[in-house]
């Protein structure tokens, strides 16, 4: 499974340049600038993260990835929204603690199905967390608190009909 992107820019010499991004399932994510492919490398092992930079003349692109979503930003503004470009930064620490405390309390709480809950409103976080969308992050685990609290009373209640 692969999900590709592809974006034409024009530098300062009327020149057309083609970049497209691929975000393979496996091996890695691939931008081909023009005719030449890239293998990248994400700064993060648990999403894809991806901030690479290609230079024309006149034209400074950054190409963007978070989990399989991609973007394109052209001297500083991203061309699918218009918005300002900032660099991809690290995963706050207090973001991979609430990783932490979701995978933990999926496991006790819910068994192995919780768990996976726990690591796909994992990599919910760490998206949210990329893209500084604080608020989405804490309500993404309140609601997993939530989906945890129901496991924890099915598993008790369970418990109980068997006595």
């Amino acid at each position: 499974m692969a999900n590709m992107n592809s974006w034409n820019v024009t530098d300062s010499n009327g020149m057309s340049h083609s970049i497209s991004c691929k975000a393979k399932s496996f091996g890695g994510p691939e931008i081909k600038v023009d005719t030449n492919t890239y293998r990248v490398k994400s700064s993060n092992w648990f999403v894809n993260v991806v901030d690479y930079s290609v230079d024309f003349p006149g034209a400074n692109c950054h190409v963007v990835m978070i989990g399989n979503k991609s973007r394109l930003a052209v001297n500083g503004t991203y061309q699918d929204d218009g918005s300002a470009y900032e660099p991809v930064t690290n995963v706050p620490a207090w973001v991979w603690v609430l990783v932490a405390i979701s995978a933990i309390g999926g496991w006790f709480f819910g068994g192995i199905l919780c768990l996976a809950i726990a690591l796909v409103f994992g990599t919910v976080y760490i998206s949210a967390a990329l893209q500084k969308n604080t608020k989405k992050v804490v309500m993404f685990f309140i609601g997993f608190c939530v989906i945890a609290a129901i496991f924890l009373g099915l598993n008790l209640a369970l418990v109980g009909m068997m006595q």
